[in-house]
């Protein structure tokens, strides 16, 4: 062989190589279990801050409508991940034979949870509720379900547990008489608290005994997450540096404030209203409460065994 000939081989194989596609992000469909908690910011972070992108992922993001919608998408497997939803939910689901598994934990304890009435309101506190007065929640399975259970009974409240939806849904319904109570998480409504309009009642740290218990996961379609664990372990990842990122930037304080129309000056306090310390995706924590309240309000027929909550969890994407 020539060396011109040589010469042209390597060149054209060089410009192969250049002109090769590069290899295709894996998609991930991920459903936002609810809109403005922020919580639920950290999933625009990372797609806004190209965190997933550097992780080689294709992400979209819809929002769920609450815990039991946003749990049957990725039940379904319409959706691949969910982020923010109820741990109730999950593992009644999970009991019933769902193909669903948990990746981490949102939150730990409720401190960001509170409840409320309309100033005129002979209502001061969880305790005056009288019966069949509306203790409200989101949706059943939810985060709002779980710590209105635990505050109805640990308070023996003769009150009517009611779901009214998110937390627009919430304040619409209170502000028009329809219920007793309607429940919020903070920064939301503080425009409202500042306008006398509306009176805190009570917040999710009278459920004391949810501290330290995770209340909020992420979870994913069992039988994605067995075909594409490297895939959701990088997930966790890109999480994890998105939630550090907005927690620790303005920038991506302000970008909430914007998205959801809030005002800047009440969205500043997000960090301290939902400390970080309890926002860390591990431990997951406190399943075998959940498991004992699941049972007590017959979520569940049976608990379920310590090998059962062993293999539910799937920390950051690896197998129990």
């Amino acid at each position: 062989m020539s060396k011109t000939l040589k010469t042209m081989i390597i060149a054209l194989a060089g410009t192969a190589v250049l002109a090769s596609p590069s290899i295709a992000a894996d998609k991930v469909r991920l459903v936002n279990s609810t809109k403005v908690v922020f919580e639920t910011e950290h999933p625009y972070t990372a797609l806004e801050e190209g965190i997933f992108k550097k992780r080689n992922l294709d992400v979209s993001v819809i929002h769920g409508s609450g815990g039991a919608a946003s749990l049957q998408a990725v039940l379904t497997g319409s959706q691949d991940i969910v982020w923010g939803n109820g741990v109730l939910g999950v593992l009644s689901a999970y009991a019933k034979g769902a193909p669903v598994r948990i990746l981490g934990s949102n939150i730990r304890g409720v401190p960001d949870l509170y409840w409320y009435v309309k100033t005129d309101s002979p209502i001061k506190s969880f305790k005056d509720l009288k019966a069949g007065q509306e203790l409200t929640y989101s949706r059943p399975g939810s985060t709002t379900n779980l710590a209105a259970l635990y505050i109805k009974n640990a308070l023996g409240l003769k009150a009517k547990l009611t779901s009214v939806g998110g937390p627009s849904g919430s304040r619409t319904q209170l502000m028009s008489g329809q219920v007793a109570t309607g429940w919020s998480v903070f920064p939301l409504n503080k425009n409202l608290l500042r306008e006398g309009k509306i009176r805190i009642i009570g917040t999710g740290k009278e459920a004391a005994g949810l501290n330290g218990v995770t209340i909020r996961v992420i979870a994913a379609n069992a039988n994605w997450l067995n075909k594409n664990r490297g895939v959701a372990k990088r997930m966790m990842l890109a999480f994890k540096e998105a939630r550090a990122m907005t927690y620790n930037s303005e920038k991506r304080l302000q970008t909430y404030a914007k998205r959801w129309k809030l005002n800047f000056a009440d969205v500043k306090t997000a960090p301290q209203d939902t400390p970080s310390e309890v926002t860390t995706m591990l431990p997951v924590a406190g399943l075998d409460k959940i498991n004992q309240i699941a049972l007590e309000n017959k979520k569940i027929k049976k608990l379920l065994t310590a090998a059962q909550l062993k293999e539910l969890v799937h920390p950051m994407g690896n197998k129990p």
